[in-house]
Formats: structure tokens, C-alpha cells, sequence
């Protein structure tokens, strides 16, 4: 493994806790690097904005494609052509860390997983000095794909080899949710010894067969295969659960510069066209600034749909985790999707990019569709 990789692997070791509790340790670090939006009548008017994506979290990289063609900025300077533009990219080992820096009044955007998502929305309705809104989607991954529970090589063949055996996952995370979901589809539950580990420790574990399995999402499963320091035992796409990632942002400053959240939305939706159109080129970008072999990008490319809208059955999987962190008593609150989830700036932006969004059918539909290539 690479010096930049143990690097990552170390500062999730480091920030990756529960996604519900946050990083608290990680706080001070965010926000020592954050300005904030400066206002000025004068033609130097300067605007810096704080956006928060994951390298290590593969759905979230249509943040990578839009910080290396500068597509944010390009949309801004339409609004406002006098107007001096910093974008400042904070990089996160995990989605914790994202949301203290946005609870803290840093950060304005970040692309997270949808338990940080949630947990986010929840500090939204909780804590009176912070609002948050949902604005849309990432990367997704259909039915599960994107996640897996990995084994040591020469390890376990099938996942019903794991009875008696012990397998890791972040508690509280979308892998823990597509493990659970595993395990009980193929008559595992309570059979299997579900332990909480970091992502960077369950890989150590796999790689030093300390470990039977460890449940994550992609890039990892891919990374350690390329690597050669473990096998995937079991695609997350058999749960039927999807996997989403998306972006949150802080709401006040969404109604108090709805035309930059507006400008942002069309620089998310120009990154996944942009992905569709350009499959190759965005792999190596996404290798480029990740840092992860193209070998494994290319694969990322593949398998991960980039599509912002919000479907119905989108919103319901959401429902379905807002469940299962409940069941796992790790819900600090209750969260109205209705009243999180707001639309109305991904429709003007796709609006004024002259798209056709999601018609009512197609939103109400059970699959995802290539909207922004009409």
C-alpha cells in the first residue's frame, strides 16, 4: 500500500467515528481552514465559498470532476461576472468531520453518504443555531452496487461460511445496513459476530487476516482487490437496497444566496454529463485527484450513476435508513424528508440550463433515468 493510502487509511482511523456522533477531534482542523463569504459594494467584491466532498468515498466524486474543470466557478462568474470567486475544497476522510464543520458555520456544501445525510438533517431540526437542506443527489449506486463485504485472500468462499466468524463494518454507515440486510437474507442474523470498525482498521484487518470480513463501500473493495490484499465475498447489490450519496447544504445560506446554490446545482449536473459524455477522461481525473490507481477509477466510472434527481424511491430508501438507524438506537432525533428534502433550486437550475427534470411519472417511477442527456 502506498504512502498517500496509508495516509488516508491513518486520518480515518483517526476522524472515522460513528456517523451519528460526528468528529469532534476534527473540528478545529476544519474550521481553521474555512473564510467566510465576504459582502462588498465595491467591483472587488470578494466571495468565498467552502464546499466538503470525500476522495475515499467513490459516489461522491462528481465533487472531482467539478473542482478540476472548475465548473462552480464558471457558473458563479454568470451570476456575477465583478465578483472575485474562491472556492475552497476541504477534503474528509469521512462524512463526519463534514458535518461538524458545517454545524461549526464553515462549510457551506458537502458531498456525503446518505447516513451522514440524515444525520445532518437531523442536527438541522435539533440544534437552533444550524439548518440544513438536502439539494441532491450524487453518485448512486443501484439495488447496493458500490458496496461489499471483503475476506482475506484464502479466506471464506461464501458468505454462508460465515457462521461463527466475525465481520466488521463502520456502525451506524450504509455498509452496516447492507451487512445487516445480508446476513439476515441469507439466514445469518445473530450468527455472525458483527463487530465496529473504522474503514482504515478493517482493511488492516483483512489485509493481516485479523478478521473474517469487513463490510465498505467503494473505492475500497476494488482498491484491496487490485492490491492484491483481499477478495470481495459478497455484492452489495443482492441486498436490493440502493446506495445514495448526495448534498447537503447550510439553509440559511441557501435562502440568502439562492442564486449561488442555483449556480452550484448546475455545475453538479454539468460534472455528471460531463461523466456520461467523457467516461475515460473522467477516470483519470478522478484517479488524478483521489489518488487511487486508474485501474480502479475506471472501474468507479462503470459501476456508479451519477445522477443529481430525486426520485420517489430515492426518498423512500432515505426512509429506510432513517429506520434502520433507529432500530440501531442511533436516531438523536426525527427527521420530515418532506420538509428536508427541497427541490426547487434543482428544478430552476435544470430549468435554466433548458433540461427537461423528472416529469411527475418519471419521478414516481422505480428507475432511474438519463434525464440530462434529453
Amino acid at each position: 500500500m502506498n504512502r498517500y493510502m496509508k495516509m488516508k487509511l491513518l486520518s480515518v482511523t483517526i476522524c472515522f467515528l460513528t456517523v451519528v456522533t460526528g468528529c469532534s477531534s476534527s473540528e478545529s482542523e476544519v474550521a481553521s481552514t474555512s473564510t467566510s463569504d465576504n459582502t462588498s459594494d465595491s467591483s472587488n467584491q470578494s466571495v468565498t465559498i467552502m464546499i466538503g466532498h470525500q476522495s475515499p468515498t467513490a459516489q461522491t466524486w462528481g465533487a472531482l470532476i467539478m473542482k478540476d474543470q472548475q465548473f462552480y466557478e464558471k457558473h458563479l462568474k454568470d451570476v456575477e461576472p465583478d465578483v472575485d470567486f474562491k472556492i475552497e475544497w476541504f477534503d474528509s476522510p469521512a462524512g463526519p468531520p463534514l458535518n461538524n464543520s458545517m454545524v461549526g458555520g464553515d462549510m457551506r456544501l458537502a458531498f456525503m453518504g446518505d447516513m451522514p445525510i440524515l444525520s445532518n438533517g437531523i442536527v438541522g431540526v435539533t440544534n437552533p443555531n444550524y439548518n440544513s437542506v438536502f439539494l441532491a443527489f450524487d453518485g448512486k449506486g443501484e439495488f447496493g452496487k458500490n458496496q461489499s463485504i471483503i475476506v482475506p485472500n484464502e479466506g471464506v468462499n461464501s458468505i454462508n461460511d460465515l457462521e461463527g466468524l466475525s465481520v466488521s463494518t463502520p456502525f451506524g454507515s450504509s455498509a452496516h445496513r447492507m451487512l445487516l440486510a445480508a446476513l439476515e437474507q441469507n439466514g445469518l442474523s445473530g450468527k455472525v459476530e458483527v463487530v465496529d470498525h473504522s474503514v482504515s482498521v478493517g482493511l488492516q484487518s483483512i489485509e493481516e487476516k485479523k478478521i473474517d470480513g469487513h463490510a465498505t463501500w467503494e473505492p475500497w473493495p476494488s482498491f484491496m482487490e487490485y492490491r492484491g490484499q483481499g477478495a470481495i465475498l459478497f455484492d452489495g447489490e443482492l441486498t436490493k437496497i440502493d446506495y445514495l450519496d448526495g448534498v447537503v447544504a447550510n439553509k440559511d445560506w441557501v435562502e440568502e444566496n439562492p442564486s449561488y446554490a442555483i449556480a452550484f446545482l448546475k455545475a453538479l449536473i454539468e460534472s455528471h454529463q460531463f461523466i456520461l459524455a467523457n467516461p475515460q477522461e473522467a477516470a483519470e481525473i478522478f484517479a488524478k485527484e483521489s489518488e487511487f490507481p486508474l485501474e480502479v477509477t475506471e472501474i468507479m466510472v462503470e459501476t456508479i450513476h451519477f445522477d443529481s434527481g430525486i426520485y420517489a424511491h430515492d426518498i423512500e430508501t432515505l426512509n429506510g435508513s432513517l429506520q434502520f438507524l433507529s432500530d440501531q438506537g442511533m436516531l438523536e432525533g426525527e427527521l420530515d424528508l418532506t420538509q428536508f428534502i427541497d427541490d426547487k433550486y434543482l428544478k430552476q437550475a435544470a430549468e435554466e440550463m433548458e433540461l427537461t427534470y423528472l416529469r411527475e411519472q418519471e419521478m414516481n417511477g422505480g428507475k432511474w433515468i438519463d434525464w440530462m442527456s434529453r
